[in-house]
């Protein structure tokens, strides 16, 4: 009995190894540590981000630098001190780490490009895994430096500086800032089916957002599937939700410029979205009386900021004019770090020559308006796809009477 013991435990000790062995015969070796086309001493020597940026901060050049990283050099310096802390690594013994510059140089290319991460990984000679890695922890810091200064939460009292420029800017009163929603195209998400299926023919997630009279989002949300619409998306969102429960209110009811009617503040937006007591939209329809048509008009010229918010956003950072391959939590990351670089340059920088006058300038009804040059920059050529007519939607009950 314990010799039939011991031989099965043989047995089994023997299994056992085989399948060890076999184990390590099918693992891949690796052949070399680094490849040598990632080499410290070839990146230092002909990476971008240890000669082109030097080059282009020596030569004082700050149209191209400001054209290769979409920031002017003071903008630059001032970004890198803010992530400085979040992106340095300790130098050991094994490697000399990735400096923070060159991992927010990777970074801002790979948003302003638009370009794969596994093309970066031959322009900027680090692994594909290395980029991965860099790109994530680098949007992560940047949200993180910039989101409570650049965009805080809304308040009562920010509302009411916005609707005082709106007036000023724009000649529409009472109102706190425009709505709309973007669809950011991204390729297929796994096992999705039609759930991110738009009806531009392609898949994508919805930013939506909430914008100034100044060309700055407010208030944005991401993530939603692109096969809902406007209207539904915004319902479900914290902000929709504060503003239906009182949880949230808009400014209190204002009198309208040279008159004794008061009237409550809003958000304007187009015929996607409900008419409801903290949401302005168009009078549906063609064949409108007058006073119909000047009104459309007012408002158009108000809601078409966070249009041109969107168009400024997509030329600045070329990301959303393809496809983006990655997972759904990183178009989120990737998302929101655009928005808040955004905001963030347009403090900083706001219309200089030096960031290529990146808004419009003047009053087109005054006649002196001077483009923005982002209305320049070519679009691919399925950006701009045929639509079918969008009917108006109906008021809500709490606006009827």
């Amino acid at each position: 009995m314990e010799e039939e013991l011991l031989l099965l435990l043989n047995l089994q000790l023997l299994q056992l190894l085989l399948l060890k062995k076999r184990k390590k015969t099918r693992e891949r070796k690796r052949s070399v540590w680094v490849r040598p086309i990632f080499d410290v001493s070839r990146r230092i020597g002909q990476g971008p981000s240890h000669n082109l940026m030097k080059e282009l901060i020596i030569s004082n050049d700050v149209i191209m630098f400001a054209n290769y990283v979409r920031m002017t050099p003071e903008s630059w310096n001032s970004l890198l001190g803010k992530v400085f802390n979040k992106l340095e690594k300790s130098t050991t013994n094994m490697r000399i780490p990735i400096s923070p510059a060159e991992r927010l140089c990777v970074t801002i290319r790979y948003l302003a490009d638009g370009k794969t991460q596994k093309s970066l990984m031959y322009e900027h000679r680090h692994g594909h895994s290395s980029i991965v890695g860099i790109t994530t922890e680098t949007m992560t810091a940047i949200i993180d430096a910039l989101k409570n200064d650049y965009l805080p939460n809304l308040s009562t009292e920010n509302m009411k500086e916005v609707a005082n420029y709106f007036y000023s800017r724009w000649n529409l009163p009472n109102c706190c800032g425009a709505i709309d929603g973007k669809h950011i195209q991204v390729v297929a998400p796994y096992k999705s089916g039609s759930t991110y299926y738009n009806y531009k023919n392609f898949f994508s997630i919805v930013l939506m957002a909430v914008c100034d009279a100044d060309y700055k989002f407010t208030f944005v949300d991401i993530g939603a599937p692109g096969s809902r619409s406007d209207g539904g998306v915004f319902s479900d969102t914290q902000f929709a939700r504060d503003l239906d429960s009182g949880a949230f209110r808009l400014p209190p009811d204002a009198f309208l410029p040279g008159s004794t009617t008061l009237f409550p503040n809003f958000i304007v937006g187009d015929e996607a979205f409900p008419l409801k007591s903290y949401i302005m939209r168009p009078y549906p329809g063609q064949y409108l009386d007058h006073q119909k048509r000047v009104f459309n008009y007012r408002l158009s010229r108000a809601r078409r900021i966070i249009e041109n918010c969107f168009g400024i956003l997509a030329a600045k950072w070329q990301i959303f004019f393809t496809p983006i391959h990655t997972s759904l939590e990183k178009v989120n990351l990737i998302v929101m770090s655009c928005v808040c670089l955004h905001n963030f340059l347009r403090v900083r920088d706001g219309v200089t020559v030096t960031t290529a006058r990146y808004i419009n300038v003047g009053d087109a009804d005054q006649g002196d308006e001077d483009n923005g040059q982002w209305r320049n920059i070519p679009a691919p050529a399925d950006t701009w796809d045929r639509i079918n007519r969008l009917g108006a939607n109906n008021y809500t009950i709490e606006v009827k009477y």
